[in-house]
């Protein structure tokens, strides 16, 4: 049952991340930790997949990646996330899963009713804040894509250059947290078992995601992302 639902949501995940250009971190921590029986270890899970899938689609559109974008908030990024991924390290399960419930609910609120209002320029402080802000977020919970998505939606130009961009920030981000957790002694059999059972579902989700890319309405797919967040978020402060 566990490797079954680390497919699906791996499929659907992804699927998302190609379309919004953010969604597979938080797609995996609204399931993967139920079924991993560890936020940490779902988190671990997720950051090797996104590192992977991001690798795939930076490396397909890298004629648009806007590389002088990236310095600033991957520097922010890459200090907040180790700080962060040691946090977790010492965190308990139990309190790690109410923290999640409370932070996809506040998260989502905010998507809904905050980030169109919000319209920010490709500066040192905006690159800082939303670095530092993704960092933290991905050290604890694996899910840094939407201060990244509003940063990068704000300084790009077309919906390509926007999806090179941020999943080349995926790509090296994913990668490098990744070695921090390995470092942290996070990774073990079961994050790599369930590693492997998630890429098949990368597999799928990639075909269906850039079917989707060019034909969906990527607005309601956020609008759906931004629901099931807080529906997911209430349940792990409930149960």
């Amino acid at each position: 049952m566990m490797y079954a639902i680390v497919l699906l949501a791996s499929a659907v995940g992804c699927v998302l991340n190609t379309v919004c250009g953010f969604g597979f971190g938080v797609m995996g921590m609204i399931v993967m930790p139920y079924a991993m029986g560890s936020a940490v270890h779902a988190a671990a899970v997720i950051n090797m997949a996104t590192f992977v899938q991001a690798t795939f689609l930076a490396v397909r559109y890298r004629k648009h990646i806007r590389w002088k974008l990236l310095a600033v908030p991957m520097a922010a990024y890459l200090v907040a996330s180790f700080i962060a991924v040691r946090v977790a390290v010492g965190m308990d399960n139990e309190l790690m899963k109410r923290v999640l419930g409370a932070f996809l609910i506040v998260l989502s609120a905010y998507f809904i009713f905050a980030a169109k209002h919000i319209k920010l320029k490709a500066n040192t402080r905006n690159g800082l804040i939303a670095g530092g802000i993704g960092g933290v977020m991905s050290g604890l919970f694996a899910t840094g894509g939407p201060p990244a998505s509003l940063y990068f939606s704000a300084t790009t130009e077309t919906k390509e250059e926007y999806l090179a961009t941020i999943q080349a920030f995926f790509s090296i981000s994913n990668l490098y947290v990744t070695a921090v957790r390995f470092y942290s002694g996070v990774i073990d059999g079961t994050v790599l078992r369930a590693f492997l059972v998630a890429l098949g579902g990368l597999a799928l989700g990639n075909i269906l995601g850039l079917y989707v890319f060019k034909r969906v309405d990527v607005n309601f797919i956020r609008r759906a992302i931004y629901v099931m967040m807080a529906v997911s978020g209430l349940a792990m402060l409930v149960f």
